[in-house]
């Protein structure tokens, strides 16, 4: 029994540390629109969300979790929050059993602890969004793809023969049922995730000879977790056509890619001061994993090896590929397995190394996390996290009968409606068709809110309080022109006091 509890102690101590990183500043950091969203939508109950998602563009599985857990829990942001930190900690339980599946206890440890430490894992536990939930679904299908693939300890016996996949068929097609039907619930592009196991095998048929066996298990286990996806597969077609539009990034490029591994290893965003720093060690890190993992390949003594390493390349190569071919859709947080499975192998990299190189890369690894994560939990630059909660404050002080708030568009109002739902405030409707235009209007009946035209929310008004980002009039500025909306209240009132909570301008206008 001793050595049992000395066995499991390692994963206990990064569980724990895991834990407490995940709560640091939870209470402190804003909600901001995507979490507010979240939330009152959520709110609405199954009907609500039903109707909200089917013209959003993802799946309803978070939001009806999150449903549940504020029924029981409450709203506070602390109690919300809690239902990501739990599906995170569940991530990094099983990132440690999928790397120990794949590659020893060591790497198993090594592995959660690096999730443990990683910004990026760590802003996903405490937002209220369905990242967490599709990292976990994600890892229970990796988990199942090993256990339909490979022995029990990853490793090639020593004759060099082919690893027997007949053990444990019915549970690895459980483990990817259950993980395919977690991951469409949870996302719309959890398919690129899903895909590389397939993809891989494709690969491997030309000289793995049960790799076609495999391929049939893999696709009985993705149908059976299509079947429990089967209530929203309707919905599926309108969704995707809305992310043709609701997604506004660029085409991506080497940069993209680059930004991709500084994100998964590091931060962003940095100070200045900072960004060559985190770049240098990313692209070092990225570099000397690469090379260790090319040479362990030539050994051909890690059959997990292949197939892993194909749920770090595979999807973001995919959702590359849709960039170019449909619309850009490179959002490095819809790959967010890919950053598990580079933690994974990174893991498995320092855990071949020797006591005194773990060592050093240990130090290296709290290292990095001591200088990068106070940038984190301070929200540097992070302009759409401001001080609601006292913006509110302050305008429910100064605000008299007959005055006017008024939010530029829908990305402050939600969350200082959030806080506040007592302090009267409207929004601005986004200009049609343009790249911001992405609260659907059945989302908006299924909240019940809805923007205000610009001449209904001003009409008649001696005073009104205008909201809005400094750096959206920044944007405007660098474009050559005024912003709109200031522009058009420039013109019918006076300016005449400015307040500012973060990056929140609270501009007064009064009549002429």
């Amino acid at each position: 029994m001793t050595w049992l509890r000395w066995k499991y102690a390692p994963i206990a101590a990064i569980l724990a540390l895991a834990f407490a990183l995940r709560l640091v500043a939870i209470e402190t950091r804003p909600l901001w629109y995507d979490d507010a969203f979240s939330v009152l939508l959520a709110e609405r109950g199954p009907a609500a969300i039903a109707r909200g998602t089917a013209a959003d563009t993802m799946p309803p599985g978070y939001y009806l979790m999150l449903y549940g857990w504020m029924s029981v829990m409450g709203q506070t942001p602390l109690a919300m929050r809690m239902l990501s930190v739990a599906l995170a900690m569940l991530v990094v339980a099983l990132t440690y059993a999928v790397a120990k599946r794949g590659f020893g206890a060591g790497a198993g440890n090594w592995a959660a602890l690096l999730v443990a430490l990683m910004p990026f894992q760590i802003y996903h536990a405490q937002e209220l969004r369905m990242y967490t939930l599709l990292a976990l679904g994600g890892l229970i299908y990796v988990y199942g793809v090993l256990v339909l693939a490979l022995p029990t300890n990853g490793i090639r016996p020593s004759n060099g023969a082919e690893p027997d996949a007949s053990h444990n068929r019915g549970k690895a097609i459980t483990f990817i049922a259950v993980g395919t039907a977690l991951a469409l619930y949870a996302h719309n592009l959890a398919f690129v995730t899903l895909l590389a196991g397939n993809i891989y095998l494709v690969l491997r048929a030309a000289v793995y000879r049960q790799a076609w066996r495999m391929q049939g298990e893999l696709i009985a286990g993705q149908l059976l977790g299509t079947i429990l996806f089967v209530p929203w597969l309707f919905y599926v077609p309108t969704q995707l056509e809305k992310i043709q539009t609701a997604f506004w990034t660029q085409t991506p490029g080497l940069v993209d890619a680059v930004q991709m591994a500084l994100v998964f290893t590091t931060y962003l965003p940095l100070p200045p001061s900072l960004i060559v720093f985190a770049l240098i060690v990313s692209m070092l890190v990225l570099i000397f994993a690469c090379w260790q993992l090319v040479r362990l390949a030539r050994k051909k003594r890690m059959p997990a090896l292949g197939l892993v390493s194909a749920f770090l390349v595979i999807p973001p190569l995919i959702l590359f590929a849709l960039s170019y071919l449909i619309r850009p859709v490179f959002v490095p947080r819809a790959v967010i397995v890919s950053a598990l499975v580079y933690a994974m192998l990174l893991g498995m990299l320092v855990a071949r190394a020797s006591r005194k190189l773990q060592i050093g890369l240990g130090v290296v690894a709290f290292g990095l996390a001591a200088a990068l994560l106070p940038f984190y939990y301070s929200a540097f630059g992070e302009w759409r996290r401001a001080p609601y909660v006292g913006a509110d404050a302050f305008l429910r002080a100064q605000v008299m009968n007959g005055d006017a708030v008024v939010h530029d568009n829908k990305l402050s109002f939600f969350p200082m409606h959030l806080y506040d739902r007592a302090l009267a405030q409207v929004f601005l409707a986004d200009p049609p068709q343009s790249d911001n235009d992405t609260l659907a209007p059945a989302s908006q009946e299924a909240m019940e809110l809805f923007p205000t035209e610009f001449r209904a929310a001003v009409a008649g008004r001696e005073r009104v309080w205008f909201v809005i980002y400094r750096t959206a009039i920044q944007e405007a500025q660098a474009a050559g022109k005024p912003h709109g909306n200031l522009a058009r209240l420039d013109g019918q009132f006076e300016r005449v006091q400015e307040t500012n909570y973060g990056d929140l301008v609270i501009v007064l206008y009064t009549a002429r």
